[in-house]
Order: C-alpha cells, then structure tokens, then sequence
C-alpha cells in the first residue's frame, strides 16, 4: 500500500489530494485501463484501488522485494496517512514521500512553509533501527536545514534519542488519534517533568506553529513521571534500567523554565564551589596555624627546659602568688616567643587583660618587657633576663621545682648590649 506515483504527462500523483496534486480526479485513474503509473522509488507499474474500509492507495501488482515503499506494513501507511492529514488540517502544504534532491533522504511526509520552502519532516518508524541510525538520518535533515520528528507506536532503543512522539491509533472508527508518549511539561515546583496527553492532529499543529519545540533538559531534573509514580516513560525497555528518554516535545515557556532553573542550580554549584574552596582554606590555615602553634610549643619547651608537669606546677605558683586568675597564651612571637599572660575578670570572666609574659627568649627582648611583668621557672633565667635589662624590669620567679616564689626589680646593668 502506497500513496504517491509517478506520471509520464501529468507528474507526480499524490492519491490522498481531492485533485491528486496535478489537477487530476480519482476517476481518472482507478479502474482505467491505459493509464500507466509508476513507483517513484523503484520504478514499476503500481495500480489503484479501494481498501475494505474504503481507503485509496496504490499497489504494485508484483510486490519488489527490493521497494521499501511496496514493503512497508499496513501500520505503517496508516500513520503516514493520519500525519499528513494532520499538516494539512493545520493549513499547512504537506506531501507524501518527497525525497531530498540528492536522493539521501525520503520524507514520510514533507510539510512546507507557506513560501514554499520546506519546513518539517515528519517520519513513520515503525522498523527497527538503531539510535546511531537515526541519528545520522536525523543530521541529514538538520544539514538540509528541515526540522524532523519522529512517531511511534512503542519504546524502541532511539526513542526520546532523537525528536519523537509515541502515538496510539483509535480504537474505535470515529475516535481520535492521539499522543502516548513525548509530550511534557515542566511544574512550578522543584519536581520533575510530567507527561502532557494530546490528540495526534493537535500536537502535529502545535509543533509545526512552534507552540511546541524538542528539548533537551539542562536542568537537574532529566526524568517525565507521572504523579505519585516513579516509571518513567519507556522504562525498562533495554537491557539497562538506567536508559530514558533524552528529549521530550515541549513549550517555549518551559524551556525558559528550564534554562532558569539550570542556571539556579549551576549558580549553587558555584556557591557550594566557594564555600567548598573557602573551606579548604580555613581548613589549610587552620593547620597551618596548629603547625606553627605545635612548632611554637617545641621551640618553647626546648628552650625552657620545662615538661608538661612542670608547667602545671608553674601555672598554679602563678595564681597562687598573685591570687588572680590567670590564662596563660600560647608562645607569642610578638613577646619574643614568651607565653602571654592575661588576667581575667568580670562577672562572666569576658575581660581578658595583659599583664605579663612568662619565660620569653632573652634574646628577643622588646619594649613591651619595660611595662610588663615577665614570669621565669628558675633563677637561673632570671640572671639572663637581668643582663639583659636596658630599663628596669619587674621578674618574678616561681620555681616548680622547690615551690620557691619572688620577685625583684632589676635595674639596666649593661646598656652595652643594646
């Protein structure tokens, strides 16, 4: 069964036009002897005639094995037949089996602009084929500058691959065409794509109008499900569960919607990016500083000859002796590698106040030490810092090691040295 023919005098013979597209009548040609009409694909004598249902078409008396037009199946001429009659509903010039000028392409059905240019090709693929397959065909139309949609009756590897809808034939004479599969629309909220049900004739229309565009998701949201269900179109139909569509029919509005919420998402990526980087900072800082501050410490330990023990017994002479409480800093550099000592006070404890600097490095001596206190474990520090003293200096001595606690007021001994 087919619907175009070639004519030696009147052209190209297209049976589903009143005129037959060449001014011609039905009645001119079925059951009229001499009239010789010719397969435009493969070149043999094809006749007319009426189906059961009634339905014009034409017939190679010899089927061709070779013709894919003499072989395609009775669906197959069937849902060309409704595409075209949909383009042409619509208002549109549409035509049956118009090849491409170098002859890489057949269309289905050609639909063409109102200046006469062709405008969209709209494809019956009821034959197996492969998504690489199609997608090559689908390049040869984009090449030529002519949109293509592709229909279906069921999910097959390629679909949603390419632009496609899935459709349904009537199940009763007098009923509709309609969509199964390839329309969807994107919810206000944060959800995915949910599928759109249409006639056949009201899709083609939208789609050949440009109230409908083919589009692949930019966004997160990549799935068409239905309301509290999680099947997705064509689930489950390869051997990976992971396999969905890829392009779905839809309008310009969600498209926008689309891109806006691709661009919110891409702009919280980049948000999550810096406070990641900016998080690895503090982080690298964080132990940059816990280096130095355990470097600090070393040096601190090294150079005071004080264990941890000590230390302790150190800290409480401090407190007992001048009955405050005291906080004592992490080794300073800014008080010659000494540890700051605050007193605390206030009724929470909040006011922290520099009052000394215990065991500093004698040799990093700077003006803070002639109006602080400094703080040393054993005389024998004390006797450094003494001569080292270019203004008077207040040292208080608390030795651990035998509970001993004083203090004294060295006075500038040798100037020299500063």
């Amino acid at each position: 069964m087919q619907f175009t023919a070639e004519h030696a005098e009147w052209g190209r013979v297209d049976i589903t036009l009143d005129d037959l597209g060449c001014s011609r009548s039905w009645e001119e040609i079925h059951r009229v002897r001499g009239v010789e009409l010719r397969c435009p694909e493969c070149g043999g004598q094809v006749f007319a005639r009426l189906s059961k249902l009634g339905t014009r078409h034409l017939y190679h008396r010899t089927r061709p094995p070779s013709c894919s037009l003499a072989n395609e199946s009775l669906e197959h001429h069937l849902l060309k037949l409704e595409l075209v009659t949909c383009a042409r509903a619509a208002g549109y010039r549409a035509e049956l089996e118009v090849a491409a000028p170098t002859g890489e392409w057949r269309a289905d059905v050609m639909v063409f602009s109102p200046d006469g240019d062709r405008l969209m090709a709209l494809e019956a693929q009821l034959s197996p084929i492969t998504p690489e397959e199609i997608a090559v065909r689908t390049g040869l139309y984009e090449r030529d500058g002519v949109r293509v949609c592709w229909f279906g009756f069921q999910p097959r590897p390629w679909v949603g691959t390419v632009p496609t809808l899935l459709v349904r034939s009537p199940a009763d004479r007098g009923q509709e065409w309609s969509v199964s599969a390839g329309l969807a629309r994107l919810p206000s909220e944060n959800a995915d794509w949910s599928p759109v049900g249409a006639t056949l004739a009201d899709a083609v229309s939208w789609m050949l109008t440009g109230r409908i565009v083919p589009h692949t998701p930019r966004s997160r949201s990549r799935r068409v499900t239905r309301p509290n269900s999680w099947h997705q179109w064509a689930e489950g139909w390869t051997r990976f569960m992971d396999d969905s569509w890829r392009m779905w029919w839809t309008t310009p509005s969600y498209v926008a919607a689309d891109g806006k919420r691709a661009e919110e998402e891409e702009e919280a990526r980049r948000q999550a990016r810096d406070q990641a980087r900016q998080r690895a900072v503090k982080e690298r800082e964080k132990a940059r500083k816990k280096q130095a501050k355990a470097r600090a410490y070393d040096l601190f330990w090294d150079r005071t000859g004080l264990d941890q023990q000590q230390w302790r017994y150190f800290r409480a002479l401090a407190e007992l002796y001048f009955s405050r409480s005291l906080v004592f800093g992490a080794p300073d550099s800014r008080y010659g590698d000494g540890r700051p000592v605050y007193e605390r006070s206030g009724p929470e404890g909040e006011q922290w106040t520099l009052v000394g600097v215990a065991c500093p490095d004698p040799r990093q001596l700077r003006d803070w030490a002639e109006e602080l206190a400094l703080l040393v474990h054993c005389h024998e520090y004390f006797e450094v810092l003494a001569n080292r003293a270019w203004a008077p200096f207040q040292i208080y001595v608390l030795d651990p090691a035998v509970g001993a606690m004083y203090q004294e007021r060295v006075l500038p001994s040798r100037l020299d040295l500063w």
